[in-house]
């Protein structure tokens, strides 16, 4: 997947892109970005920025394509096992010396450099201070506590925050995924492109927004109560309340005149009024505190279901 149409319009990657253009680079980048699952696309995206001759990551030359797979003779990859240990900083810094294959740089990618030893920090941190001309080093790490203060100062710090739910949808409709399968995945992925694919894949996200479009739309009496939170029990107990929280705000959008994303609102709203969705989504607001004070989760779901019929009945139509 190339996302490089996602990430041109970061502050990271224009700061990269301006500094290359102006001759600036710096031999040193670590790339910052608690999306784990996508980190290593992101740094395939910056080698590419280096070495693609178009300019810009275009994804189809032979660089690209190369970079992507994971074959470029002038682009090295670590780790080689499951993390960053000696032996990958010690062949980093041999092959530092050779000269480039293909072209005029050589790049070397460490993915998730935040579980490194502190001895394969130490071994980086001459090549780090003084490297051997075109040569450039991309590093990636979800969380920069693990690294040393020496190994921060000796590379530029670039970081790529979350995205907003309408860029990432509008990207992955134009990696052919279906829109409407996307809105749950979203409100649940904290703006990381990798927990939206994970979800949308398992389709775990699809029943809690279904659950959640079920409470608003068929819990009408206190004796469903124990039937609903039983299903709530077998799902992710927080991502249902956040599945919940989304819905409900979408169907207080559609019933002041705006637009709603999940076509369900409609239905939703030919049964309970917008006060009546106001006050559940205040019980909502209740539920997410409880929960993250580690409240029973059996007492939250069900305080939460009779708040949802409290909001029909007070406001019924």
């Amino acid at each position: 997947m190339n996302v490089f149409s996602l990430l041109k319009n970061t502050n990271a990657y224009k700061i990269f892109r301006k500094e290359k253009d102006g001759g600036t680079l710096s031999h040193a980048y670590l790339l910052v970005c608690d999306d784990e699952g996508m980190l290593k696309d992101y740094l395939d995206v910056f080698a590419m920025a280096l070495m693609c001759k178009e300019g810009e990551p275009c994804g189809v030359c032979r660089d690209c394509k190369l970079i992507s797979s994971g074959s470029h003779t002038d682009v090295m990859v670590y780790p080689k096992g499951k993390k960053i240990v000696v032996s990958d900083v010690d062949d980093l810094v041999e092959k530092s010396f050779f000269k480039p294959l293909e072209g005029d740089k050589k790049v070397f990618v460490l993915n998730g450099v935040c579980s490194m030893t502190v001895q394969a920090q130490n071994k980086l941190l001459k090549t780090l201070e003084e490297p051997p001309a075109n040569t450039y080093i991309l590093m990636g790490a979800t969380s920069v506590y693990p690294l040393l203060s020496t190994v921060l100062s000796r590379s530029k710090r670039l970081e790529i925050p979350p995205f907003s739910n309408e860029n990432l949808k509008s990207f992955l409709i134009s990696q052919g995924y279906d829109g409407d399968k996307l809105d749950s995945a979203l409100t649940v992925s904290g703006g990381r492109l990798g927990e939206v694919i994970k979800r949308y894949q398992e389709a775990d996200a699809q029943l809690e927004m279904s659950l959640a479009r079920s409470v608003l739309l068929n819990l009408k009496t206190s004796k469903q109560v124990a039937e609903f939170s039983a299903k709530i029990e077998k799902a992710n107990l927080n991502d249902f309340v956040s599945c919940l929280a989304e819905f409900t705000r979408q169907c207080i959008v559609a019933g002041t005149g705006g637009c709603a994303t999940d076509n369900s609102a409609k239905k939703v709203l030919n049964e309970i009024s917008v006060g009546a969705l106001i006050y559940i989504s205040d019980k909502i607001r209740d539920a997410e505190k409880k929960l993250y004070f580690n409240g029973n989760r059996v007492a939250v779901i069900d305080g939460l279901l009779f708040g949802v019929l409290e909001g029909k009945f007070k406001w019924s139509k």
